[in-house]
């Protein structure tokens, strides 16, 4: 099974189209003066007593805002202008300018703080590490400290604690993509499953693909996340990848190597698709179950759409079953998010935005718009969450507040990235290909990884 973080790429992708390139890091701005610090707010009601929705007080009288979005015009300019319009009739006075910025939106973040120009919200990545790039430099206004304690509350509190610096949050959480498993049901049945039958945790479907298999003959085409398998480790496996202090890897621990060896005895065992195994191309996994020869697929319920398209037949044996939780008992979030610039000159104003954007009210409305998920726990009581689903593209949400209850960032930072994940893939391949003992093949990237940082 992969874990999520490819989900966030997906969810950019479902909105619009693409991701940023990394540009040249700015200089970082002065720091906020005095008077550019939020007014401390104890309580809401006086705001909230006109307009529920009202839950930032003091906000500045004349305040004209920037507000920067990512890859979300033209297609939700409906959406985007009508809960501007909203807010600035909550907040009377006070004037939003929006800009959609796409393929150079990070660039364009950077080189807008290095003239002094930033936008006050702008809609960055927690996934993408954009939020924790930003805070570090003390860009960004600390959410923890200046957001009153109740509307903080309204948040998933692991989403809210997505990307914390020195144990402050800098971001209020968006949307977010929901993983689900795509199940061909006519495979389980013929196969003497039903839905109920798929596994809980990752640490069933081993058992489960080789029962399908001695079954029908059919196999799981099964994904590693080939981009970020450190990731995978830690979520999937419950490994602690490097030491607390960040130097030094230990991801050829007796845990790592279980997590590694339970593929290498679906490789053995023929259960899994090599093919897909390690493929960087996820279409062809894709393209395999859309076309009825895997039993399942991890995927955005949105692809459920697809299906439909390609394959109608399908699409009428399709049901969802929930994402399998690794061994670390979490799921790894894929939250957008929206933040403040620390030096802005209405505080108050932007922050009320980026929490008029995050509000159950917004967010229920987004959802009904695109297949994303809210970080607003009231959200899930609206009835369009609740209420079961006519269709089966639709059939996850009554699931996506479970799900969403148990992302949580546990993923350390990684020096040296990329050439550490190309390590550990050239590990992984030689432990299921080349028959590479998991210990061997994981230790040996251990020494080469820790050379990188010596």
């Amino acid at each position: 099974m992969r874990s999520t973080r490819w989900l966030g790429v997906a969810l950019v992708a479902m909105l619009a189209a693409g991701a940023c390139t990394s540009g040249a890091a700015p200089s970082a701005s002065a720091p906020a003066s005095a008077s550019a610090q939020p007014t401390p707010a104890a309580s809401p009601t006086e705001a909230a007593s006109m307009n529920p929705e009202a839950v930032i007080p003091n906000v500045e009288d004349g305040a004209e805002i920037t507000f920067w979005t990512f890859y979300l015009s033209p297609t939700f300019d409906d959406y985007i202008q009508a809960t501007i319009d909203r807010f600035e009739e909550t907040y009377p006075g006070v004037t939003v300018d929006w800009e959609d910025h796409q393929a150079t939106f990070l660039d364009d973040y950077r080189n807008a703080f290095a003239a002094g120009n930033a936008p006050d919200v702008a809609n960055l990545s927690n996934n993408e590490g954009w939020v924790r790039e930003f805070a570090e430099k003390d860009l960004l206004l600390s959410m923890t400290d200046s957001l009153p304690a109740d509307v903080i509350d309204d948040y998933f509190p692991d989403l809210f604690n997505d990307s914390l610096v020195d144990g402050k949050s800098y971001q209020v959480p968006w949307y977010q993509a929901v993983p689900v498993e795509l199940v061909n049901t006519e495979i389980f049945e013929a196969a003497g499953l039903s839905l109920d039958d798929f596994p809980d945790t990752w640490d069933g479907i081993p058992e489960l693909c080789q029962t399908i298999k001695d079954a029908t003959g059919k196999l799981c085409d099964i994904r590693l996340t080939v981009n970020d398998y450190l990731a995978q480790m830690v979520y999937e496996g419950g490994v602690d990848v490097i030491n607390d202090d960040g130097t030094e890897f230990t991801f050829d621990s007796a845990e790592a190597v279980d997590w590694l060896q339970a593929y290498v005895d679906m490789v053995a065992a023929g259960t899994v698709d090599r093919a897909q195994l390690v493929t960087a191309d996820d279409r062809t996994a894709l393209e395999l179950f859309t076309s009825g020869q895997a039993p399942f697929y991890n995927t955005g319920p949105q692809l459920i759409r697809e299906v439909k398209s390609s394959n109608p037949a399908l699409y009428e044996k399709l049901a969802i079953a929930p994402f399998p939780v690794g061994r670390s008992g979490v799921i790894q979030p894929t939250s957008m998010a929206i933040s403040v610039k620390a030096d802005t000159e209405f505080p108050n104003a932007s922050m009320a935005l980026a929490v008029f954007f995050t509000n159950p009210v917004s967010e229920v409305e987004f959802s009904k718009t695109v297949a994303v998920y809210p970080s607003a726990i009231a959200a899930f009581d609206d009835p369009f969450f609740t209420e079961t689903p006519e269709l089966i593209e639709d059939s996850a949400r009554p699931l996506a507040k479970d799900i969403i209850s148990k992302m949580k960032n546990i993923m350390p930072s990684i020096p040296e990235k990329a050439d550490v994940n190309a390590i550990v893939g050239r590990a992984i391949e030689s432990a299921l290909f080349n028959n590479v003992p998991a210990q061997q093949a994981l230790s040996d990237a251990v020494a080469e990884a820790n050379a990188l940082l010596e």
